[in-house]
């Protein structure tokens, strides 16, 4: 199984509750070491740490999420940017209850440590949703009694593997979202190489086409 990012949770829940036809192998890219709403509240932090009153926007935002974990409606400060309200109340959709706060408290690192398979973690070091030191170094920790686990951080692999040239201190949201399916986005070849050497390490089964 190959992931990406939330995909990964999936793939652990599946192996952990799995009767028949389990993984004999798991690749997570762009896996989060932490809790989906702590990676989410650093990614929002990131976007607004330039502006005077980042503080305080963090907080009335720690409060909506609070109501939102507390099942409380989300009551949004008007002080909060434009775009963030859509997002905030996504959370409380109907549609996506209760699964969204079930993701959003979910902590990988404690679930991972079930999981005994053969598995690769690939975090490319320009992902600038999860932090290839932060979150790889919380699934490292987690994956110690796993001898098969195996890591690799792309020097120049963004969130979806794609190689970015530029430098991560220079990549905006609004950059990478647009880029990451840009008609001269390539597949990083170190983060291809290091999942088809794995595969191969592995004994799993490859085509020769892969």
């Amino acid at each position: 199984m190959l992931t990406n990012s939330e995909g990964a949770i999936h793939a652990v829940n599946y192996q952990l509750h799995a009767k028949s036809n389990r993984f004999k192998g798991l690749v997570l890219t762009g896996a989060p070491g932490r809790a989906i709403g702590e990676v989410s509240r650093s990614q929002i932090f990131n976007q607004a740490k330039s502006l005077p009153d980042v503080e305080i926007l963090m907080k009335h935002y720690d409060e909506a999420i609070a109501e939102f974990l507390a099942s409380q409606p989300i009551v949004i400060d008007p002080s909060l940017p434009e775009a963030m309200g859509p997002f905030l109340h996504s959370l409380e959709n109907p549609n996506n209850l209760p699964f969204s706060r079930e993701l959003w408290t979910y902590n990988l690192p404690e679930y991972i440590t079930k999981v005994h398979e053969s598995m690769l973690i690939v975090i490319g070091k320009k992902d600038i949703q999860i932090d290839w030191e932060i979150d790889g170094g919380a699934l490292e920790r987690a994956t110690t009694q796993n001898s098969t686990a195996s890591f690799a951080y792309p020097e120049n692999a963004n969130h979806v593997l794609k190689h970015e040239v530029m430098s991560k201190e220079k990549l905006s949201a609004q950059y990478v979202g647009l880029h990451y399916n840009a008609p001269d986005a390539e597949l990083d070849i170190e983060a291809a190489n290091a999942i088809y050497n794995w595969l191969n390490s592995a004994k799993l089964c490859v085509r020769d086409n892969a």
